[in-house]
């Protein structure tokens, strides 16, 4: 970055967009680039006058600005203050500071029409964010392979299965301040080993004598001592994140590719308090 930048880059999109506009996020974090992705900032903006700090972010401290276009990006009134800052420095520098991305055809007063860009359809999240990395002189091998963000289900419970012998074993359920960051390596077939080390988690622990999320009625309660705990097939790992909220996960399935199975592979079942409480008993197990 230059002089009294921020940020690397600041992505200005509507909601509508925002799954895709999530992943090119996550993608560019994983490289280390400095990025102003609205959800990354909910605690920096806290208390903060928001419009003055969305034109400082988009007109004064970023190296550069994708522009996430569409029909919905130009009728709201939030991306069209982020569009008028951004606009403003791109005249003000005349340079390639906004690189638009399509997702239709809808025309963007102020942007030349022959400006260069992307189309959300013709790129992938992962590419895109290969391409600002390499617009920002960042590349493509620059950083350790292993680099790359982890799987994740955003929704405040459900059931997800993946590999834990890749993304270094890590799987992230929630977002924002409902964010865990679950991390697990090899243990057998019957059981496996998870982590407080994410930075996300402040403490694990098991739910000794459940058999059901529903059963855990005092996660306050339990041991959250150790950095590792070792979780059976059938059992309850409970883990509290640095924000103070609990989320309980049971074992549903272990593969183990050093032994019988064919590959490494970890299915479980989750379930987010949302409200802050510690007790799961209205959780409805399927």
């Amino acid at each position: 970055m230059h002089g009294d930048m921020k940020y690397q880059v600041a992505l200005s999109f509507a909601g509508e967009q925002r799954p895709y506009v999530e992943e090119v996020a996550h993608h560019l974090a994983a490289r280390g680039i400095a990025v102003f992705y609205d959800d990354f900032e909910r605690v920096g903006l806290w208390g903060q006058n928001l419009a003055e700090a969305f034109h400082k972010a988009f007109e004064r401290q970023s190296d550069l600005v994708v522009m996430f276009v569409s029909n919905a990006y130009i009728e709201k009134p939030w991306p069209s203050h982020e569009r008028r800052s951004a606009l403003s420095r791109m005249v003000r520098d005349r340079s390639d500071y906004v690189l638009p991305v399509r997702f239709d055809d809808t025309p963007v007063d102020g942007l030349p029409e022959d400006v260069a860009y992307q189309g959300a359809d013709q790129r992938t999240p992962a590419q895109l964010a290969a391409m600002i990395a390499e617009k920002l002189g960042i590349q493509p091998f620059q950083g350790k392979a292993s680099q790359v963000p982890p799987p994740r289900m955003t929704s405040p419970t459900g059931e997800a299965v993946f590999d834990y012998s890749s993304y270094n074993g890590r799987y992230v359920i929630g977002l924002g301040e409902l964010e865990f960051e679950t991390m697990w390596t090899k243990a057998s077939d019957t059981n496996i080993h998870v982590y407080n080390e994410p930075a996300s988690i402040n403490g694990v622990a098991l739910a000794r004598g459940c058999a059901s999320i529903s059963q855990v009625l005092n996660a306050a309660s339990l041991d959250y001592t150790s950095r590792t705990r070792t979780v059976s097939l059938g059992g309850i790992a409970v883990l509290r994140n640095t924000r103070g909220f609990y989320a309980a996960i049971h074992v549903l399935g272990i593969k183990d590719d050093s032994r019988r199975d064919d590959r490494d592979e970890l299915r479980f079942r989750y379930a987010i308090q949302a409200d802050g409480s510690d007790n799961f008993a209205e959780f409805v197990d399927n």
